[in-house]
C-alpha cells in the first residue's frame, strides 16, 4: 500500500513537470492553479498535529513558512499556518475584530481581550496610552488609568484613578487618588486621598493628602493637606497651607496661610484683589470668624426685606430702619438730648431791641456736640419733641421800659415772655416751651433790651439755657 502511494505521488510530480497543472477527480484542471481537486462527495484532509503552543517547533521540526496543519493540541483547536516565527490560527468567518466594525456578534461569547492571564497594553504612536491588568487598568493594585503616560511609574500605588495625559505619571505609592485632566497631580509620588479635576490641578502636590481641587490650575503649587479649592486658580499660590477652603474664580489666589475661607469671584490684578479686605466672604476657622466685604441683605429690601449698613456707627449708636428697606446708625431712643449752658462772663447788651444771649459755657451735653459755644445755639442731631427752659438776670436798672426773653427756632422767634420794668431794681425773665425739631434744626435764646446798655449777670443760677428731649 505504501508503495502505491509513493508511486502515485511520483507520477503526480512527473506529470506536473510536463503539464504545470494537476487535476484530481478532473481531466481538465483549472489553468490558474497548480492543483485542481474536483469532488462532490469527499474533501481534502489536512494533516492533524497536536501542537503544544504557538511557538512549538518540536512536534514539527523546523517547519517551513506557510506550512498548514490542523492543530488538535493547545486551545483553540483549528487550522494553523507557520508564519516563520509562530503558529497563526486561520480565524473562522466573522470571528476577528475589523477596523470597520463587526456584525453578528454576541455579548455572551464575543469579546476583546485575552483568554490567558496576560495584561493588555494599548499604545498610540508606540507610546503607552492604556493598560488593562489584574485587577487594574494600570500598574500597581486596583488602579484605573486612561491617557498617555498616566500612572505609568513603577509601583503606582493602590486604588488610584487617572484620566488624561500625564496624569500622576510619577506616582509610586500614592493611594486613593482621583485625578482627571492633563498634568493634574503631575508631581504626586505618595500623596493620598486627593481629588484633582482640571488641567494642572494639584500639579505640584507630592505627598499632600485629602485635598480637593476642582478647576484649571487650582492649588497648582500646593503640597499640603486638607485644602479645598473650587474654581480656576483658586488657592493658586498656597504652597504649604492646610485646612483652607476657597470657592470661586481665583478665590484666595495669594493666600499662604492656614484655616482660611474665601468665597469670591475676582479677576482684578490677576487675582491679587482676592484678599481679606476684598473677598466677598472671608473667614478664619481657627478663630471662628466670618466676614463679608459687601452689603448683607435679609430678604429683598425692595419688597419686605432690609439691608444692613457697611460702615460702623459711633459709640453708643443703635441700628434703625426707615421702614422702606434701608437701615442706618442712630443714637438710641433712650439716650435723649439733654444740655445746659451758661455765660462765662457778664454780657453787656449795648443796643436796644432783640439781641442774642451769648451762652458760651457747656455745663453738660449728654449726647455730645449738640450745643455749640461758638454759635451759642443748640443743634438737634435727631428729630423729636424738645422742652426749652431759659432765663436771664440783670443788674439794677432804673426805668420803665419793656424787657423780654424769647426762644428762636432756626433764626425765627418761636415764643417769648415779656414785661415792663419799674423803678431802680434787678430784672429777671424766664421762659419755658415745647417745640418739634427736625435733624439740624437749631435753637437760640434772645433778650429784648428796652433801655441800653444792660448788663446780664453771668451767675449760672440766674442766667441759663436748657434743652431736654422728651420724645
Amino acid at each position: 500500500m505504501k508503495l502505491k502511494i509513493k508511486l502515485s505521488l511520483l507520477l503526480l510530480f512527473f506529470f506536473s513537470t510536463f503539464y504545470a497543472q494537476v487535476g484530481i477527480g478532473t481531466t481538465s484542471p483549472n489553468a490558474a492553479s497548480i492543483l485542481d481537486i474536483s469532488s462532490t462527495n469527499s474533501g481534502l484532509l489536512i494533516p492533524r498535529v497536536a501542537l503544544t503552543s504557538a511557538s512549538d517547533i518540536v512536534t514539527i521540526v523546523s517547519p517551513i513558512t506557510s506550512l498548514l496543519v490542523y492543530n488538535s493540541g493547545f486551545a483553540p483547536n483549528g487550522y494553523y499556518y507557520w508564519n516563520g516565527t509562530l503558529w497563526v490560527q486561520l480565524a473562522a468567518s466573522n470571528t476577528a475584530w475589523t477596523l470597520t466594525g463587526n456584525t453578528g456578534t454576541s455579548s455572551a461569547t464575543n469579546f476583546l481581550g485575552t483568554t490567558d492571564d496576560v495584561d493588555i497594553v494599548f499604545k498610540r504612536n508606540n507610546i503607552r496610552a492604556g493598560f488593562i491588568g489584574n485587577p487594574n487598568t494600570a500598574g500597581g493594585n486596583k488602579n484605573t488609568s486612561f491617557g498617555a503616560n498616566s500612572l505609568n511609574a513603577a509601583g503606582t500605588g493602590i486604588r488610584n484613578t487617572a484620566i488624561g495625559s500625564n496624569v500622576m505619571p510619577v506616582n509610586t505609592s500614592g493611594q486613593l487618588n482621583v485625578s482627571i485632566g492633563d498634568q493634574s497631580m503631575f508631581l504626586n509620588t505618595d500623596g493620598t486621598a486627593n481629588t484633582a479635576i482640571g488641567v494642572g490641578a494639584l500639579y505640584s502636590n507630592i505627598s499632600g493628602k485629602e485635598n480637593v481641587a476642582l478647576g484649571r490650575n487650582t492649588m497648582v503649587l500646593n503640597n499640603a493637606n486638607n485644602n479645598t479649592g473650587l474654581g480656576f486658580a483658586s488657592l493658586r499660590s498656597n504652597v504649604s497651607g492646610t485646612n483652607n477652603i476657597a470657592i470661586g474664580h481665583q478665590a484666595g489666589y495669594n493666600e499662604l496661610g492656614n484655616n482660611k475661607l474665601y468665597i469670591e469671584n475676582s479677576t482684578f490684578n490677576n487675582g491679587t484683589d482676592s484678599s481679606v479686605d476684598n473677598a466677598l466672604i472671608y473667614g478664619e476657622f481657627d478663630n471662628r470668624i466670618v466676614r463679608t466685604n459687601g452689603t448683607i441683605q435679609i430678604g429683598n429690601p425692595a419688597t419686605t426685606g432690609y439691608s444692613l449698613p457697611i460702615v460702623r456707627g459711633t459709640n453708643g449708636q443703635v441700628l434703625q430702619t426707615n421702614g422702606a428697606g434701608a437701615t442706618s446708625w442712630a443714637n438710641p431712643l433712650n439716650t435723649f438730648s439733654l444740655i445746659r449752658s451758661t455765660l462765662s462772663a457778664n454780657q453787656v447788651v449795648a443796643s436796644t431791641g432783640w439781641q442774642k444771649i451769648t451762652f458760651d459755657t457747656v455745663a453738660f451735653d449728654l449726647i455730645g456736640g449738640e450745643f455749640s459755644p461758638g454759635t451759642n445755639r443748640f443743634v438737634a442731631t435727631k428729630a423729636g419733641y424738645y422742652e426749652i427752659n431759659a432765663g436771664f438776670h440783670t443788674f439794677n436798672k432804673n426805668d420803665a421800659q419793656q424787657y423780654a426773653v424769647a426762644v428762636y427756632k432756626n433764626g425765627i422767634e418761636y415764643q417769648e415772655t415779656a414785661a415792663h420794668h419799674y423803678g431802680d431794681k434787678l430784672i429777671s425773665r424766664i421762659i419755658n416751651c415745647t417745640l418739634n425739631l427736625a435733624v439740624n434744626d437749631y435753637v437760640e435764646i434772645y433778650i429784648f433790651n428796652g433801655n441800653a446798655p444792660t448788663t446780664i449777670d453771668n451767675y449760672s443760677g440766674k442766667t441759663y439755657f436748657e434743652v431736654k428731649q422728651i420724645k
